[in-house]
């Protein structure tokens, strides 16, 4: 783990849970004021989320509520991603493990009793039950196959610690013996995806987030620098323990543009 960022950097990929917002929605201390000064240093701004809860203009909304200013096209969420890459497969009839506020999304892809290719997992924790996961279950069993929104093992929601996708997504895979496609982070689609929205070298940009398990590895697997922040998901016991280290490690993102400063990319 080094204690700088070594290398002009013209671009950054931003964790929004945990990163930016705390789990109630309230701003991180100088979230914004940081997300301001990087633009303003010419920096190209992404926001890589593995929230999979609400659309993308609901995310853009809690941004900007938290005195963030963000824009549609600069959110890389796991729904969009999704949506992407059903339109790509030729055969993309869904059923849907969804909750029901985000199954709209998806209504093009939705089958309609002539069988099913894919079994689509996000947060399902609004209206989730065993009888709902057991009837994906059987559909995977029958031979469709299983997109995962995200991975993540466990979020911070208002309540406390709680179980993400990645749980449900387990549940399924382990039952039914079958790997899911991942969209999400730990994934590098989204990474890939932002990437190539902002154009440059991968090892131009960094990905700033407070999860180990899954900011930092999909950012090193997509040859992308990072930078961990010691909010929202942080633990220093995880991060002593894990193999996985990250590029600089700030107490939190309102840190980052003093540590870019001087290392901004020319042109």
């Amino acid at each position: 783990m080094a204690d700088t960022v070594t290398a002009p950097v013209g671009a950054v990929l931003l964790d929004i849970q945990g990163t930016l917002l705390g789990g109630d929605g309230t701003p991180i201390a100088g979230a914004a004021e940081a997300v301001r000064r990087l633009k303003e240093l010419g920096i190209k701004v992404r926001f890589v989320t593995n929230i999979d809860s609400v659309t993308v203009a609901t995310i853009v909304a809690r941004l900007r509520d938290a005195g963030i200013l963000a824009e549609d096209a600069e959110i890389f969420s796991p729904i969009s991603a999704a949506k992407r890459f059903l339109a790509r497969q030729e055969h993309a009839r869904c059923h849907l493990l969804l909750p029901p506020s985000i199954e709209p999304e998806f209504v093009e892809f939705r089958a309609n009793g002539n069988g099913v290719d894919w079994v689509v997992v996000g947060d399902c924790h609004e209206g989730f039950t065993y009888e709902r996961l057991n009837a994906a279950f059987r559909i995977v069993k029958n031979g469709a196959e299983i997109l995962a929104l995200q991975k993540g093992r466990w979020f911070v929601s208002p309540s406390g610690p709680s179980l993400d996708t990645g749980a449900s997504v387990a549940a399924l895979e382990y039952g039914a013996n079958r790997q899911a496609h991942v969209v999400g982070k730990p994934s590098t689609e989204l990474i890939r995806a932002a990437l190539q929205d902002v154009g440059g070298d991968p090892f131009e940009a960094v990905m700033v987030g407070d999860d180990i398990c899954s900011d930092v590895p999909s950012a090193h697997s997509a040859g992308t620098r990072s930078v961990l922040v010691r909010t929202g998901k942080f633990s220093l016991s995880t991060l002593e323990r894990s193999e996985i280290k990250p590029d600089l490690l700030l107490d939190s993102v309102a840190d980052l543009p003093a540590a870019l400063a001087e290392l901004v990319a020319v042109g």
